[in-house]
C-alpha cells in the first residue's frame, strides 16, 4: 500500500547503492502487506484503521533495520569466508603438489633421488591444512551456545594431535632424530594443556576437575620425555609423578580455602545488612 511505502521511506530515506537497505525495505513492505491481509480478514473494514494499526506495530523501524543489517552483513561475511576458504584450499593443495613435483624432478635432473623425503611436502602440507580447518571449527563452535563447546574441545584436541604428527614426521624424515617419537608423547601432553587453557578461557564449570586430572597426566608424559632424552633417570624420574599428585592436593586445598573464604565473606556481608 502507498501509505506503507510513504511510512517506510519517511523512516528510512533511500541511500544510493545500499542494497541491504533496499532489501530490508522490500522485506518490511511485504510483511506489512501480509499483515494487512490478515487483519482485514478479522472483520475490520476501515482501511485507515488497519493501516494505522499495522504502522503502530513498527514504532522503531531504524532499530529493526540495524538488527537486519547486522544479520545480513554477518551472513554475507560468512558466505564470503566460505568461498575464500574453498578457493584458498584448492589453490593451497595445488601449490604443495606443484612444489612436491617441482623439487623432486629438479633434484632428479641433478642426479639425486629425493623422493623418499619430498613426499613429506604433500603429507605435512595436508596435515597443516587440516589443522587450519580444525582451528576454524574450534572458533565457530566456541561462538555458539555452551552445549557446543564440548565439540570445540574435541576439535581442539584433534588440532593439537594432527600438528604433533606433522612435526613428528618432519623431525623423523628431515632431521632424522632417532627419538622423534617423543614428539607424539609431547603432543598428548599438549592436548591436556590446550584443553585446560580452553576450559579456563571459556570459564567452564567444574574445570577444576579437569585440572586435577591433567596435572598428573602431563607429569607422566613429561617423565617419559625427560627420561628418554636423558634429563632424568628412568629409575628416579617417576618421582615427578608423585610431585604432580602433591601439586593436585595443593590445588584442591587452595580451591577449598578460597571457596570457604568467599562463603565467609558472603555471610559477613549478610550479617552487616
Amino acid at each position: 500500500m502507498e501509505q506503507f511505502i510513504r511510512f517506510i521511506d519517511n523512516q528510512l530515506p533511500d541511500q544510493y547503492g545500499n542494497e541491504i537497505l533496499f532489501k530490508f525495505k522490500r522485506k518490511l513492505l511485504e510483511e506489512m502487506n501480509q499483515r494487512y491481509v490478515e487483519v482485514s480478514k478479522r472483520g475490520i473494514s476501515n482501511q485507515r484503521v488497519i493501516s494505522d494499526l499495522i504502522i503502530s506495530e513498527h514504532p522503531d523501524v531504524k532499530k529493526e533495520y540495524d538488527a537486519f543489517y547486522i544479520t545480513e552483513t554477518a551472513a554475507q561475511r560468512t558466505r564470503r569466508n566460505i568461498i575464500m576458504n574453498v578457493v584458498g584450499s584448492v589453490l593451497y593443495i595445488l601449490c604443495i603438489i606443484v612444489l612436491f613435483l617441482g623439487i623432486s624432478f629438479m633434484y632428479r635432473a641433478m642426479g639425486m633421488n629425493v623422493w623418499g623425503k619430498t613426499w613429506l611436502i604433500v603429507v605435512d602440507g595436508i596435515l597443516l591444512w587440516v589443522v587450519y580447518l580444525l582451528n576454524i571449527g574450534v572458533k565457530k563452535l566456541t561462538s555458539l551456545r555452551r552445549i557446543f563447546h564440548l565439540f570445540a574441545r574435541i576439535c581442539l584436541g584433534m588440532e593439537v594431535m594432527v600438528l604433533s604428527v606433522a612435526v613428528f614426521l618432519f623431525v623423523l624424515v628431515i632431521v632424522g632424530y632417532p627419538k622423534s617419537w617423543i614428539i607424539l608423547i609431547a603432543g598428548v601432553a599438549a592436548i591436556f594443556i590446550a584443553d585446560a587453557v580452553y576450559a579456563a578461557a571459556t570459564k567452564r564449570k567444574l574445570r577444576m576437575i579437569n585440572y586435577l586430572i591433567y596435572i598428573p597426566a602431563v607429569a607422566t608424559m613429561l617423565y617419559i620425555i625427560l627420561s628418554a632424552v636423558g634429563v632424568l633417570m628412568w629409575n628416579t624420574g617417576w618421582m615427578l609423578i608423585i610431585f604432580s599428585l602433591v601439586l593436585d592436593f595443593l590445588v584442591m586445598y587452595a580451591s577449598f580455602a578460597r571457596n570457604r573464604q568467599y562463603k565467609q565473606e558472603v555471610v559477613d556481608t549478610w550479617k552487616e545488612n
